[in-house]
């Protein structure tokens, strides 16, 4: 039993027990895969050797080993330091050259788990080295133009202001309301005065709203035509380039773009390299090739892909990790996914079960989707005929509901899904050959 398998166990029999006790300690909210009791948060390690009788993981093994591997792979945080971003030093470099030093705006669009906020975040470690004010926030669907404006005007420091200026500041700030104007919060920007002001727009893209669009589109362009020491860097999907410059073509002109294509074997190897290396572990040469194939460039699967086989290899007091402790690992990754994803995980099983068309062309669609090169290669190879209403072409028609159609092209509903397709197909198709021509040198 493999460690995801054996912890899913121990909670489920914890939380079944509880229901038929209402006397047992209430429990915590889950924490790295782990239920924790309010009395086992003061030490948290006391949570874990309670379960080592429970887990797969030999009892020799303290809980020091279990949280480098945990910190080492980190999949739920963006990187915290610029040494951990591999394969982006020419996007740092863009982002800052072009925001920084050219005094344009920035958008930075990909998939989810390309990196993106990480990417962001080591811009902002740096912009911040430079002197440079960097507000965060992220964007929500619903929220108003001035809501949003608002809650990043609130934290700019007064020291931005002149100080014979700062209580009328404040007041414009208190007095921007949800239906304030594009121009209003061109006239507070405006007062700013010391130092260049950075607002960084995360999750660009859960905004959906064409008029909110417009009307960022709009602030952009005037704050770029008044000269202000006002940058903004949008962060969000394929889409985000064009949400903004269709309002405003001239836009294009004051933006720099950077985007999170997937890194390349040589970064991925790199990354999983370095997170092995800070606890105590290493990957063996067939096991950080099958997580290169499988990821497909992708830092996050990567990551998720590399943790679970480090756990395995921890399970079986191996400091080497080998193919089979990936190989577990990808069926580990896969089930935890499923949990959050339950209709596409079981159209995935089904394929791999043979319930549908050939597996083997599926997951080249989901290899191809993964690479960003689904569309003109993939249709010009495989024939495919587009159908009608949006619906996707026949050969992947078995993928549906999980594939939808977005500006004529097929693609996942889920951006991470085709990993976790390829994964399956490797654990579970014990014939399957092994993923090539995909990995970019």
């Amino acid at each position: 039993m493999g460690w995801y398998e054996s912890v899913s166990q121990f909670a489920a029999e914890q939380i079944g027990g509880r229901s038929r006790a209402n006397s047992s300690p209430a429990f915590d909210e889950p924490r790295d895969g782990l239920m924790l009791r309010d009395g086992d948060r003061e030490p948290e390690h006391r949570a874990y050797e309670a379960m080592m009788p429970l887990l797969s993981i030999p009892r020799h093994l303290d809980t020091t080993a279990l949280d480098q591997v945990y910190m080492a792979f980190d999949v739920s945080q963006p990187v915290g330091q610029p040494e951990d971003l591999r394969g982006r030093d020419q996007e740092v470099k863009g982002l800052l050259s072009g925001v920084l030093h050219r005094r344009n705006h920035g958008i930075v669009s990909g998939p989810r788990g390309s990196g993106k906020t990480s990417l962001v975040r080591v811009f902002g470690q740096y912009a911040d080295r430079e002197g440079v004010v960097v507000l965060y926030s992220a964007c929500d669907d619903g929220t108003s133009f001035g809501e949003l404006i608002r809650s990043y005007l609130e934290q700019i420091p007064p020291a931005m202001v002149d100080p014979s200026m700062v209580e009328l500041f404040e007041q414009r700030v208190i007095s921007f309301g949800a239906d304030s104007s594009p121009y209003q919060a061109t006239g507070v920007l405006s007062m700013l005065k010391y130092s260049q002001l950075v607002v960084v727009l995360d999750e660009f893209d859960r905004i959906t709203d064409p008029e909110m669009h417009d009307k960022i589109s709009s602030l952009l362009k005037l704050v770029s035509d008044a000269r202000l020491p006002v940058r903004f860097v949008l962060v969000g999907g394929n889409s985000a380039f064009a949400d903004i410059v269709r309002a405003h073509p001239s836009m294009m002109r004051h933006i720099t773009r950077v985007s999170t294509a997937p890194l390349s074997g040589e970064a991925i190897d790199d990354l999983l390299d370095s997170c092995a290396e800070r606890c105590n572990l290493a990957f063996s040469d067939s096991s950080r090739e099958l997580i290169r194939e499988v990821a497909c460039g992708s830092p996050y699967h990567a990551r998720l892909f590399g943790m679970h086989g480090a756990l395995n290899a921890l399970a079986a007091s191996s400091n080497a990790i080998e193919l089979e402790h990936v190989e577990s690992g990808l069926d580990e990754a896969f089930e935890e996914w499923s949990m959050l994803n339950p209709e596409d995980a079981q159209v995935f099983r089904d394929i791999m079960q043979g319930r549908f068309g050939a597996a083997g062309t599926l997951t080249e669609f989901a290899r191809r989707v993964a690479w960003h090169n689904a569309d003109d290669d993939f249709a010009r190879d495989w024939k495919l005929q587009g159908r009608p209403s949006g619906e996707p072409p026949a050969v992947i028609a078995d993928l549906a509901p999980t594939v939808q159609m977005i500006d004529g092209h097929a693609t996942f509903r889920d951006a991470t899904a085709p990993q976790f397709l390829l994964a399956l197909s490797q654990v579970r198709q014990p014939s399957a050959p092994r993923l090539t021509g995909g990995a970019r040198a």
